[in-house]
């Protein structure tokens, strides 16, 4: 489908609507793809000193409420995005440190853990010296990235669901991504983590940009309420999503942030 843009008129007069008969926005984001390009090695990857300052400026605002949920571990979300008035939220919210800094951890079985080890000790012995490709550790879960990867991508992914075939367990699923197969626990995902931050929140109208597969669960969420508004980060021109409007790039979402900062007057 073809989606209207975040950036124009009709979109900010509707956001102005739903502000007003509110009082406040949750406006959550993913990170790679979204707030930043993502280059495929997860490692070089660095929030631009002006969109933090502008996150900075938007949490400061006590009637905005800002929450950065990503697929990256918990750690390494909160070294690339240091903000202590915004929540983070890290394997797509199986952790979570909100702005008032709580901490809300799912908890997860030894045998989940015990799974996840297994399947990321064969694949560093049947993959992991290939040129190009990174397995990325997530605690929660690992992901398989092959963006890098020049050479047969289809022997590499023929690998890893060998792997997954001999080591799943039915708490662990795998979700594929831009250049990635990630395994993470199947009880959990970024729709969960929204509707988490809107019971603290009360329900409050809800905001998401994002621009992959695993946003797709949070953009599902928002679409079944009416005061959620689902936003997608793709160059496509017609794009499968549940999302109704949409961003091209990390550059677009910034000045999109620009415009929630004239709205709420943050400064």
């Amino acid at each position: 489908m073809k989606l209207s843009s975040a950036l124009n008129g009709k979109f900010k007069d509707r956001l102005i609507r739903t502000i007003a008969r509110s009082g406040s926005l949750l406006l959550c984001t993913d990170f790679d793809g979204t707030l930043v390009t993502f280059t495929g090695t997860p490692s070089e990857t660095s929030l631009p000193l002006e969109t933090e300052k502008l996150l900075s400026k938007l949490a400061s605002s006590d009637r905005l409420h800002i929450a950065v949920i990503s697929g990256r571990s918990y750690s390494e979300l909160a070294e690339l995005v240091p903000l202590e008035n915004a929540t983070l939220a890290g394997n797509h919210g199986l952790k979570i440190r909100f702005e008032d800094g709580t901490v809300h951890e799912l908890d997860t079985s030894q045998e989940t853990h015990r799974a996840i080890s297994a399947i990321k000790s064969d694949l560093q012995k049947s993959v992991g010296e290939e040129e190009g490709i990174i397995i990325e550790d997530k605690k929660f879960g690992l992901a398989l990235h092959y963006r890098q990867y020049e050479g047969n991508e289809e022997k590499i992914k023929d690998k890893f669901w060998q792997i997954w075939n001999e080591h799943s367990i039915p708490d662990l699923e795998v979700i594929e991504g831009a250049k990635l197969l990630e395994v993470r626990p199947g009880n959990w995902n970024k729709g969960d983590a929204v509707e988490l931050l809107q019971e603290k929140w009360d329900g409050i109208p809800t905001i998401y940009i994002g621009d992959d597969t695993t946003d797709e669960d949070a953009f599902r969420v928002l679409r079944g309420q009416d005061t959620g508004i689902p936003v997608i980060v793709s160059k496509k021109e017609e794009v499968e999503t549940e999302a109704q409007y949409g961003l091209k790039d990390p550059e677009e979402v910034a000045e999109f942030l620009r415009k929630i900062q004239e709205i709420f007057g943050a400064t």
